[in-house]
């Protein structure tokens, strides 16, 4: 293990992070040292197929595996049941055993879907995040959560399964728009908010080089993300507890997708930081953030230009529906929906006695 390699501990489901410049040439080899595999069914989107499935593959030339690809259609909407049951069907065509390997390459939705084929096929099989977006190497590659969208609401069903490693490659960074660098930077500052004050104050100064996509800057946050993240999920495996600190933001900005219908009016990273923004002034009402706390975190997303306000996106919600979808979250428990909010930064808490009135209160301001 290099000095970028984090390991997330949990016993015999112990697996490592390995980030590095250029990976996606050496993953076969890495995913040789993990297992003897006879196959791999590599499943991406078409954007990463058209610009990495490529090297990937190669980089299993020199081993005697056979390799079968699924390549679906980018986007939040490929998180569905229809896709699932597509998934599942095509990989069952390829006639996988238990000495078969899935292999996740993309982005957050590619992962989250995969994951979940990859739990119940077969009642289970061993799978590896090659994750592509600073999104999902940040977050939603690590800690084992999968899930598809409802109608109801974001991630409503899904399971638990660790992979076997993770594998972050910096190179396919390179290879994305902006926005979407942009959208992967809320999952970083939610660390720093919940955990870690010093993070916070690394992130001030270097958060417009992280944004350049600036070798060491994105290292030190990717790996600095992944160890918060490895801490919380070896403490947490199944969100019994603190786990739900990693929620942060996402409990409203779900309810933005949602109401847009995961459309790309409005990107996941893009919505949790409008959530963290509001959790921050929710934290503030409710006396148990000090109002500063909002001046600085407006100035640093100002100063890197980031969107963290409903009417940045123009988005059409009433107080009445968004209420409503907030208690579908599936962190709600005896008819409470548990918050994640700041006593400052670095110090997140679990709260569920929010009342209505202070949300509607919240919302007000928000929305008018």
């Amino acid at each position: 293990m290099t000095n970028n390699t984090v390991t997330v501990k949990l016993g015999s489901d112990s697996y490592p992070i390995y980030i590095e410049e250029e990976l996606i040439s050496k993953a076969g080899k890495i995913i040789g040292l993990i297992g003897s595999y006879q196959k791999v069914v590599i499943i991406t989107d078409k954007n990463v197929a058209r610009l990495h499935l490529k090297e990937l593959e190669e980089s299993f030339s020199s081993k005697k595996i056979r390799i079968e690809k699924v390549i679906l259609p980018a986007g939040e909407h490929t998180k569905s049941f229809y896709h699932l049951n597509f998934l599942l069907n095509k990989m069952l065509s390829f006639k996988i055993d238990r000495q078969s390997l899935i292999v996740s390459f993309g982005g957050g939705v590619i992962g989250d879907l995969v994951g979940l084929a990859a739990s119940i096929v077969l009642r289970g099989l061993d799978y590896v995040q090659i994750p592509t977006t600073l999104l999902s190497q940040v977050d939603s590659s690590v800690g084992g959560k999968t899930a598809i969208n409802t109608t109801y609401g974001k991630n409503l069903v899904g399971t638990f399964k660790q992979p076997k490693a993770v594998i972050s490659s910096l190179s396919t960074l390179r290879t994305l728009k902006k926005r979407e660098i942009r959208s992967g930077y809320a999952e970083i500052i939610k660390y720093a908010l919940i955990r870690d004050k010093v993070f916070f104050s690394w992130l001030q100064k270097n958060g417009f080089n992280l944004l350049s996509l600036d070798s060491y800057s994105c290292e030190h946050a990717i790996k600095k993300s992944c160890l918060i993240k490895s801490e919380i999920v070896s403490l947490d495996e199944k969100e019994n507890g603190i786990r739900a600190l990693l929620n942060l933001g996402h409990t409203f900005g779900h309810v933005l997708e949602s109401v847009n219908k995961y459309s790309k009016t409005i990107q996941h990273g893009e919505a949790v930081l409008v959530g963290i923004m509001l959790a921050i002034k929710l934290s503030v009402s409710l006396g148990f953030s000090d109002k500063k706390i909002i001046e600085e975190c407006q100035n640093h997303f100002n100063d890197l230009k980031l969107k963290y306000r409903i009417k940045d996106f123009k988005l059409k919600v009433t107080i009445r529906k968004f209420i409503e979808l907030l208690s579908y979250d599936k962190k709600v428990k005896n008819g409470k929906i548990n918050f994640i909010l700041l006593k400052g930064i670095g110090n997140g808490f679990i709260y569920d006695q929010v009342k209505e009135k202070d949300l509607i209160k919240l919302l007000m301001k928000e929305l008018n």
